[in-house]
């Protein structure tokens, strides 16, 4: 006759065996730190069992010495450019049910909750999102020069080579995250990867502006890389 085996909820489980597990975990997945998503499909107790014990998710990583990635109080800046990030993933403009479905597949460091509580809603949020891109001064980031240098010169002083964050959004939402020489993007085929390329190349006296950036797949700009 078959046997019923009963696993039973324990009780009263030391910090110490808690942590020990979530060492484990962490070990296993060879990162230095666990979410607590991850933990609840490979760990041995519950995340609630942590939160009782400790307060908190980010008190349980601090206590057994693993990486606090989990951040509550995000400044709008941050906000916008996890969005701009997953936006650039999607190829196209996410909805809030993605966004949720993303943070629990822990590819958004911020949850669809954070953002309507900051700003309303979800709708509110991209509006705001898309102001903060729009009305962004960062075409023109130069480094400060000296009035005797510019006097010097006769030039403005440069933009920067790197493209900042903002200005790669701004590049991309307005070219539709497609690439302009092949027409990739990862809306059609989610393994695209997307750059901002130098029309006029940065060594040869291009600028970092919305004018002379544009977005091309990462085959593409490989590909011209080479024949350059």
């Amino acid at each position: 006759m078959k046997k019923f085996k009963l696993n039973l909820h324990e009780k009263n489980i030391s910090k110490e065996r808690l942590l020990n597990d979530l060492r484990r975990v962490a070990n296993s997945l060879n990162q230095e730190t666990v979410t607590s998503v991850l933990y609840a499909q490979k760990g041995r107790f519950g995340v609630n069992t942590f939160l009782r014990r400790f307060g908190s998710w980010n008190k349980a990583l601090e206590t057994c010495g693993l990486k606090v990635t989990i951040t509550l109080n995000y400044t709008e800046e941050a906000l916008f450019e996890n969005l701009a990030n997953f936006w650039q993933q999607l190829g196209r403009q996410p909805t809030g049910t993605e966004l949720k479905k993303a943070k629990a597949a822990d590819c958004s460091k911020v949850s669809l909750g954070t953002y309507e509580k900051r700003f309303g809603s979800w709708n509110k949020a991209l509006l705001a999102f898309i102001a903060y891109i729009d009305e962004s001064p960062g075409d023109r980031d130069k480094t400060p020069v000296n009035a005797q240098t510019r006097k010097e010169t006769g030039r403005l002083p440069r933009t920067p080579r790197k493209v900042n964050w903002r200005l790669r959004a701004m590049v991309l939402i307005r070219d539709n995250c497609i690439c302009k020489m092949c027409g990739a993007s990862p809306g059609k085929d989610p393994s695209v990867v997307l750059h901002v390329d130098h029309i006029k190349p940065w060594s040869k006296g291009g600028e970092t502006d919305s004018d002379n950036l544009r977005t091309l797949c990462s085959v593409c700009n490989i590909g011209k890389s080479n024949v350059v």
